[in-house]
């Protein structure tokens, strides 16, 4: 069985064998999934945000470099890596391609070693990139997303629930009398107080699609994609009784 933890790439290829031949080679590494045409292959890209894509310049309805450029326009999918599929010593092409965005090249007819080592080297940058990435949208004291991770993925769950027609909700939750506790307890049993709710809060969630962030100060959201209002006041109920099991004493 495939790893699916180790990797996902999509292939937009109209030539079936090749993508068969790239399933064949990374068997038990890379889940692989592919696309025939490049408006199936957008369609795929924004449903399974795969880590890699491999693109063939020449396709009948529409070739590579529209594909890249309608990826690369879509916030969901513009920081996916393209890998250009081209044939040998296509220097105009490749160079048209890396402008607009791709990563490499890959010439056919493949050499299997060389394609498997490119595929890893850019999977591992690109992994290195998103802990980077992970890192700079994590609030320091209380370890949940910030408010800069909190706007990217409301924009693009926005952007999913506007495309496919669902309900999304926002829970917007603030600390009540927070400037008393923090005057009458001090800076430090305030700070462990944020980091207790917000712990209450993430508990709250039952799918990794919901986010929990910090807003800012001892306001906290909750982004819940494809949730109608009842579930959604169902959830802000579970969130209220677990901080309130807390049982944070506050004398004043």
């Amino acid at each position: 069985m495939t790893d699916q933890n180790s990797g996902k790439i999509l292939v937009i290829d109209d030539d079936a064998i090749f993508t068969e031949k790239i399933g064949i080679l990374f068997d038990q590494e890379l889940s692989v999934i592919s696309a025939e045409t490049g408006e199936e292959g957008i369609t795929i890209a924004q449903s399974e945000l795969p880590d890699l894509i491999l693109l063939n310049i020449r396709m009948p309805d529409m070739d590579g470099y529209e594909t890249c450029r309608q990826l690369q326009a879509n916030p969901e999918t513009a920081a996916i890596p393209i890998i250009f599929l081209t044939i040998k010593n296509d220097s105009i092409n490749e160079a048209m391609g890396l402008e607009l965005g791709a990563i490499d090249y890959i010439a056919k007819p493949i050499v299997p070693r060389i394609i498997k080592a490119r595929v890893k080297n850019h999977l591992t940058q690109k992994r290195q990139r998103d802990e980077l990435e992970n890192l700079s949208a994590i609030d320091a004291l209380t370890g949940i997303a910030n408010r800069r991770r909190l706007e990217e993925y409301l924009e693009t769950e926005w952007r999913r629930a506007a495309r496919n027609k669902y309900a999304i909700s926002l829970m917007m939750i603030d600390i009540d009398n927070f400037k008393s506790f923090n005057d009458t307890y001090g800076h430090q049993a305030g700070d462990d107080c944020l980091r207790h709710v917000a712990n209450a809060i993430a508990a709250s969630p039952q799918r990794p699609s919901d986010l929990v962030a910090r807003y800012g100060g001892e306001e906290f959201c909750v982004v819940l994609p494809d949730t109608p209002k009842d579930p959604a006041l169902d959830m802000a109920e579970r969130v209220r009784e677990n901080v309130k099991n807390l049982a944070i004493v506050h004398s004043h």
